[in-house]
């Protein structure tokens, strides 16, 4: 199963994290990082999530398995925001 975790900027240091499948929401949760935002996500203890599409703002990294989300989540937070400096609204 791959589940969607779309990524807010509240203001710097506060951030909303919303959990999907398909249009269903799941749930959302608040941290001071996007970093943060994804390692929660990830230690989602549901027996067949593989993964999530992963999005901040306007912007996806694509689909990324849980191990890599707990393991290199300031990386791909890097990446995240990388992307949305390249693709400002």
């Amino acid at each position: 199963m791959l589940l969607t975790l779309h990524i807010i900027k509240i203001e710097s240091g506060d951030y909303r994290a919303h959990v999907m499948e398909g249009a269903q929401h799941l749930g959302d949760y608040e941290t001071t990082s996007i970093a943060d935002a994804i390692r929660l996500a990830a230690e989602n203890p549901l027996p067949d999530l593989a993964g999530f599409h992963l999005w901040y703002e306007h912007v996806s990294v694509g689909s990324v398995t849980a191990g890599d989300m707990r393991s290199d989540s300031d990386a791909l937070a890097r990446r995240l925001v990388e992307l949305h400096a390249l693709f400002k609204n």
